[in-house]
């Protein structure tokens, strides 16, 4: 990093996905192969194997914080400019989403540094995605689930919400809804981390746990609630999650 960043010159920074990951985000695949620098419009350097340089034309002195006496820049413009330097806004609202999950970023931080972004790629899907980040959706899942509520007008879900199972075990639940004969009616969406044996026993357990407790559960796979959209609406209908007037 240190040969990328002296190669370039001044003012650069490291940014994007390898600024994220100097302060413990993790999660992003190939990403995590290459050094993102930025660097002003216009400036002179050597391209360099496994270094990528972005050119910005609101980058100054003034954008680079230090971490351990490397400059960088401060994790929320480091989230905002992965996700829009990115071709697919899914990806970006996934990388957001993520940020927060993992305690890099705060909702609000992340929606102050869009605003000071300007105009940038993906900017309308980033902003209603940090709606639905700040209402407590922490991956990409429950943001499919907060957008299938909007299309299909259903209430929308309170996420990971934190109750106690039938054995006095705090559980963090995706998405809960209040019925209106009182019956609380949950949805957990599975991932593919959640095929390994692991996860797949954990994840029996913590579900009878709910379930004795009185509350009704549905599972999902992210991939049901993205492309058979009507078929999980319907189940979530048909167990008394309500429908908006």
């Amino acid at each position: 990093m240190w040969i990328a960043l002296l190669d370039a010159g001044s003012p650069t920074a490291i940014c994007s996905h390898t600024s994220l990951e100097m302060v413990g985000f993790r999660g992003f695949g190939k990403e995590s192969s290459v050094i993102h620098l930025v660097v002003p419009r216009g400036a002179r350097y050597v391209a360099l194997p496994g270094v990528h340089v972005h050119e910005s034309r609101r980058f100054d002195e003034g954008d680079i914080r230090s971490f351990n006496g490397m400059p960088r820049t401060s994790s929320p413009r480091s989230a905002i400019d992965a996700a829009a330097w990115q071709p697919w806004p899914r990806f970006a609202c996934g990388l957001l989403a993520a940020t927060v999950q993992q305690r890099v970023c705060s909702p609000h931080q992340l929606e102050a540094a869009l605003a000071e972004a300007g105009r940038v790629r993906h900017k309308a899907h980033m902003q209603l995605a940090l709606k639905d980040i700040a209402g407590g959706a922490e991956s990409l899942g429950e943001l499919d689930v907060a957008d299938l509520c909007r299309r299909y007008r259903l209430a929308q879900p309170t996420r990971q919400r934190r109750r106690r199972d039938a054995s006095g075990r705090w559980r963090y639940l995706d998405c809960e809804w209040e019925s209106p004969d009182g019956t609380v009616v949950i949805l957990e969406i599975d991932g593919s981390h959640h095929l390994s044996v692991e996860h797949w026993e954990a994840d029996m357990k913590r579900e009878r746990g709910v379930v004795i407790s009185g509350q009704r559960v549905l599972r999902a796979t992210v991939g049901e609630v993205r492309l058979e959209t009507a078929a999980v609406v319907a189940d979530l209908v048909a167990v008394g999650v309500p429908v908006l007037p």
